[in-house]
């Protein structure tokens, strides 16, 4: 009785590992002949260089050596040129306000006249006035947004004077007679009760202005920044200036932008440089748009050595005029082709057939790197030529150059690219 049990234990147990081996088989058969797949599409990227960034430029101070209060006649980033008036000094803080309200009025009088004479012109269209109204409406929601609340005022203006322009232009008002009467009353009221200027301050150089002074104008060398090192980057100071400093001038339409960049970053930037490569910076935290530079220079004790990039720029506006350490990104290089997955890389033969000397047909093999592709239910290997390698994709070059493939066969757009399987070769049939 004992012998029969173990008997009937010893085949239960049998018969289970028998279909469990089978059950296996099955599924390996099945998982064999799964495949994932993603499709090769169009990408670019650009490499970037992020880096805290020292601004240079070549200015010049202004002095002021009279006591008052000072009315800029000029903003910061106005070019101004030699000996033009670019303040005027008052007794007291009243008076240069009522100069600046003057000064207001007088701009508000010369814009409906000059609106009141495009009544009788009819110069401008209908709907190019609603486009600046739209333009200007968009321009005061973005500066606002940006923090930019002096370009958001001016935007202001510029609407109230298009809307304005709007009533002249649909007949709903005929001219501003009434309004640029009451305008010169407020005028003549002002001047009865405030004194005249005491002085003016000219600009003894031509250039940019700037209201506004920070201690680095003199810190480097503007002349001498290809022998920047990262040594003397490291210890820039502020430097003391006088008192009687109420602006400076920049001089040079040119300006420079330093900062510390990698081994490998000065390796790819000085190729570039041969290449003559032009770079774009962007500063997020002062401005939008991208600033096209060139390499000045790229400084470093050794080429295992981090370095110094100098790069040359002369565009210029209000808030690059008060740049000085700013968060930059640098783009350099912009890369195309089609993106694939590191998973989806392999390593397989491709043939191709040849002329040998003698002029017979010759097959040749050789391994190379490529990617998997299902082609209806077949695997197809294709070889591949990489463009650009990030930390989980390449981009793919579509059209490589003659040579750089050793087979006639390689990815292209809307590819099924197999990203994963098992026992993946060329030819396998996926059921």
């Amino acid at each position: 009785m004992d012998k029969l049990l173990f008997k009937r234990i010893i085949i239960g147990l049998l018969s289970v590992c028998i279909v469990t081996y089978i059950v296996y088989l099955i599924a390996s058969a099945n998982f064999a002949n799964s495949v994932e797949t993603e499709e090769a599409i169009s990408s670019t990227v650009s490499y970037v260089i992020h880096s805290k960034a020292f601004i240079v430029r070549q200015e010049s101070y202004i002095e002021n050596n009279e006591i008052g209060i000072l009315s800029y006649n000029v903003e910061d980033g106005d070019n101004v040129s030699i000996n033009q008036n670019i303040a005027d000094i008052y007794r007291n803080e009243n008076d240069a306000i009522s100069r600046k309200k003057i000064d207001n009025i007088n701009k508000q009088i010369e814009d409906l006249k000059s609106l009141s004479q495009s009544y009788y012109k009819n110069s401008v269209g209908f709907d190019t006035i609603n486009t600046q109204i739209n333009n200007n409406i968009f321009s005061i929601m973005e500066n606002v947004n940006n923090g930019k609340l002096i370009d958001a005022n001016s935007c202001c203006e510029n609407l109230l004077f298009s809307i304005c322009e709007r009533q002249i232009t649909t007949g709903s008002v005929k001219g501003f007679k009434g309004k640029i009467n009451e305008l010169r009353r407020e005028r003549e009221k002002i001047k009865n009760n405030c004194s005249s200027r005491i002085g003016t301050i000219s600009s003894k150089k031509a250039g940019y202005f700037i209201s506004s002074c920070d201690g680095y104008e003199k810190s480097i060398n503007y002349n001498k920044l290809q022998d920047l090192t990262i040594n003397k980057f490291e210890k820039i100071k502020k430097k003391n200036f006088n008192s009687n400093v109420i602006g400076k001038v920049v001089t040079n339409p040119t300006w420079y932008l330093a900062c510390k960049i990698s081994a490998d970053d000065a390796i790819m930037l000085s190729k570039l440089q041969n290449e003559g490569v032009s770079l774009y910076v962007s500063m997020p935290a002062i401005m939008t748009e991208k600033i096209p530079s060139s390499i000045y220079s790229i400084n470093q004790k050794s080429k295992k050595d981090s370095g110094i990039l100098v790069l040359s720029c002369d565009y210029m506006n209000k808030n690059l005029a008060n740049a000085r350490n700013e968060n930059t990104d640098i783009s350099t290089v912009s890369y195309s082709g089609l993106k694939v997955s590191k998973r989806a890389i392999h390593e397989d033969y491709v043939e191709k057939t040849v002329k040998d000397d003698d002029g017979n047909s010759v097959t040749k093999k050789k391994k190379v790197q490529g990617v998997y592709v299902l082609h209806g239910s077949e695997l197809i290997f294709k070889e591949i030529s990489i463009a650009y390698s990030a930390k989980d994709y390449v981009l793919c070059e579509t059209k490589p150059n003659d040579g750089v493939l050793f087979s006639d066969k390689t990815l292209q757009l809307y590819d099924q690219v197999v990203i994963k399987g098992d026992n993946l070769y060329d030819g396998k049939v996926i059921e």
